[in-house]
């Protein structure tokens, strides 16, 4: 009898291919999990489900650690830390303490703070104990920046059109000021303001000075071309109207100060460029950022900016930040919102960290020391540290949402 091996052969391969599929099935399906048998008070994990343990325990959760499932004692999960009531150097709980955005908020001798909401045009003032009140009756739609006197009576009010008024909150009386005025600073006696008078013509750009109802202006300085390098900012000493800057090389800047009547004040050298300045209470030092060639990040310093002591006592502060996001609490003490992060090129553009949550450092200017003492919680970029006299809290504003936060100290 002759076999049919064709035939035989296509019978073995599906009889091969019936036991292959069946291994597969029982490898995958059926077969035990070795490794993981449940304890007599565990759990076990049977066909990818956690199930409860036989004697009524709670279900403990498994870890895979190097390819072995092991069981977590949920008592030691780690937990997210929770915020403080107060900055101890970790997340604080902040708290929002303005209803609707806040814009142009600025704090009054007494605890309060002045600020503009949008939606309704009006001037508000937030007392220390809470209580909103209206500064004004008077409606203001559409302001896009205002400048406060330094005893809040007064504000300069920028329009999206360009024009410009100054409103005395307390005789109720408004003042028109020439659109091609810019950049506003009060005096300290709130009687005057420095400004840019920036004509068409480069030869007709001056920084000048008036009184707040425009008139008596007096010319300090021809400007034209050379405008953006002067930072209009009116010292609390009243020495200083503004500083020029004047760039040197690529990590250092000439930093010249201009006085009401032509004074031959000291230049300052600083390690840098995009010069930004605050003044301390007294006027008589400066917390200023700079960048340079080393990573291009912004970095603060401090010095001396009063008379015949500008430039002396120059001292890097080293902490990464733009020294609009500071604040003095009296002569001796700063508050800076610090980004968390910080990418190369940051000092060229400032942008970059326009979405970076913050993180809030004390600087004390008599001993040198810094520290961080609150992560705000919930993430928040600051534009504005706004200190209160006396007061145990910081507040500060978020430049995503506007509105004002409080962050306890004690």
């Amino acid at each position: 009898m002759n076999l049919d091996w064709k035939k035989i052969g296509i019978i073995a391969m599906f009889l091969a291919a019936v036991l292959l599929f069946g291994f597969f099935l029982y490898f995958f399906f059926f077969r035990p999990i070795f490794g993981l048998q449940a304890p007599a008070n565990g759990n076990a994990n049977l066909n990818g489900g956690l199930q409860p343990a036989i004697n009524g325990n709670a279900p403990r959760n498994f870890t895979n650690i190097n390819g072995q499932l092991v069981p977590v004692n949920n008592a030691n999960v780690s937990q997210p830390p929770q915020p403080s009531g107060a900055a101890q150097g970790g997340i604080t709980q902040v708290t929002p303490i303005t209803k609707d955005p806040a814009y142009f908020p600025s704090p009054t001798a007494d605890g309060a703070i002045i600020y503009y909401n949008a939606k309704d045009g009006k001037f508000y003032r937030l007392t220390a104990d809470g209580q909103v009140i209206a500064y004004s009756d008077k409606v203001f739609n559409n302001v896009s920046n205002a400048v406060w006197s330094n005893d809040h009576n007064m504000a300069v009010l920028q329009y999206p059109d360009g024009s410009n008024i100054i409103y005395d909150f307390k005789n109720n009386k408004q003042y028109t000021l020439p659109q091609h005025w810019t950049d506003f600073s009060f005096a300290p006696d709130s009687q005057q303001i420095a400004f840019k008078s920036i004509g068409l013509d480069p030869e007709n750009r001056f920084l000048a000075m008036a009184r707040y109802d425009s008139s008596q202006v007096k010319i300090l300085e021809n400007i034209g071309g050379v405008e953006d390098k002067f930072q209009v900012n009116f010292s609390p000493n009243g020495q200083v109207v503004a500083d020029f800057t004047d760039g040197k090389d690529l990590d250092r800047s000439e930093i010249y100060f201009i006085g009401q009547n032509k004074e031959n004040f000291k230049s300052m050298i600083v390690e840098g460029r995009d010069f930004r300045g605050i003044w301390s209470p007294d006027g008589n030092q400066m917390l200023y950022s700079v960048y340079n060639s080393d990573g291009y990040l912004p970095e603060l310093w401090i010095s001396d900016a009063s008379g015949e002591n500008i430039g002396n006592n120059r001292e890097n502060i080293n902490i990464n930040t733009w020294a609009n996001k500071c604040s003095f609490a009296g002569s001796d003490v700063v508050y800076c919102a610090v980004p968390q992060t910080l990418q190369e090129g940051a000092g060229l553009e400032p942008e970059m960290a326009a979405n970076t949550p913050d993180d809030i450092y004390e600087i004390n200017l008599n001993t040198g020391s810094r520290r961080m003492i609150a992560t705000p919680s919930g993430d928040h970029t600051i534009s504005q540290i706004i200190t209160v006299p006396n007061a145990p809290y910081l507040l500060f504003s978020d430049s995503q949402s506007n509105m004002i936060y409080r962050l306890n100290l004690q």
